[in-house]
């Protein structure tokens, strides 16, 4: 892993399981290689039913080699479908921060911004699926995620694509169960600038 990007995997990776502890904290994940860092938390607003999805508040951080974004945000959700393929959309507004660790392109900028986000999960054969697509106003950014797990096995292939406008990265990997309810570790390959790396993560689902 490259030096600048040590510190803060390591930070990151330390502190999720003080998040997770934490009685607003529903979902936290935190991954890194040696092109980039992400760590995501997230929490429910009050009770969730099927019908009644809560709202969500949630932080994002990414680091990368030229730069780094970070946000937070709230999403009021509707659930259009029930059990048991259920699909949640939800509209909210946040605050968003850019800041250029480049010689050259973008400058830094801190702005408010508008969001959408639309969600499906629900029975797929042999197992369970969940897909989810993000999007706002803050530098054309939007993040899209899938992930299918198999009832037999402790574990899960994922999919996502993060874009903004001046990052693009693909991955793909597997979410292994450790043996500890809601905690999982993530391994796989990320795609950015032409360059293919290995990643390694952290997860917790009390979701």
């Amino acid at each position: 892993m490259h030096a600048p990007l040590i510190r803060p995997a390591l930070a990151l990776l330390a502190g999720l399981p003080l998040a997770a502890h934490a009685d607003w904290i529903d979902y936290a994940s935190a991954d890194t290689s040696s092109a980039a860092t992400t760590l995501v938390v997230v929490g429910a607003v009050g009770e969730s039913t099927a019908v009644r999805p809560a709202p969500i508040v949630s932080a994002t951080f990414v680091r990368w080699h030229t730069g780094e974004a970070a946000s937070l945000g709230y999403v009021y959700r509707w659930s259009l479908t029930g059990d048991p393929h259920r699909w949640l959309v939800g509209v909210g507004a946040g605050i968003n921060s850019f800041h250029n660790r480049d010689s050259g392109g973008d400058p830094s900028e801190t702005r408010p911004s508008a969001r959408l986000q639309s969600e499906w999960l629900g029975p797929a054969p042999g197992g369970t699926y969940y897909a989810l697509v993000q999007a706002s106003s803050f530098r054309s950014s939007w993040l899209a995620a899938a992930q299918y797990a198999p009832s037999a096995l402790p574990v899960a292939a994922e999919w996502t694509r993060y874009h903004e406008r001046g990052y693009q990265a693909t991955s793909l990997g597997a979410r292994i169960s450790i043996g500890v309810p809601h905690w999982f570790v993530r391994v796989g390959a990320t795609r950015a600038n032409d360059e293919v790396r290995p990643y390694i993560g952290v997860t917790y689902n009390g979701f």
